[in-house]
């Protein structure tokens, strides 16, 4: 299941639903119930960066 949701405890991002416990969310690998959601901002900086890297290595081959 993907989500937008990692585990305080592990960092983990494979959530699933356990039925026994009504339907909550658990962490797959420590089985803890916090989460927080994964910041959008981090993605955003590493395609940023990508991109620079991308330009400068296409200013180096034009040169």
């Amino acid at each position: 299941m993907s989500s937008m949701k990692i585990c305080i405890n592990c960092g983990c991002s494979d959530i699933v639903s356990d039925r026994s416990l009504g339907g909550k969310l658990v962490c797959v690998r420590c089985g803890s119930s916090i989460f927080r959601n994964k910041s959008l901002t981090l993605k955003k900086v590493k395609n940023l960066i990508y991109l620079i890297i991308g330009l400068f290595i296409l200013f180096i081959i034009i040169i």
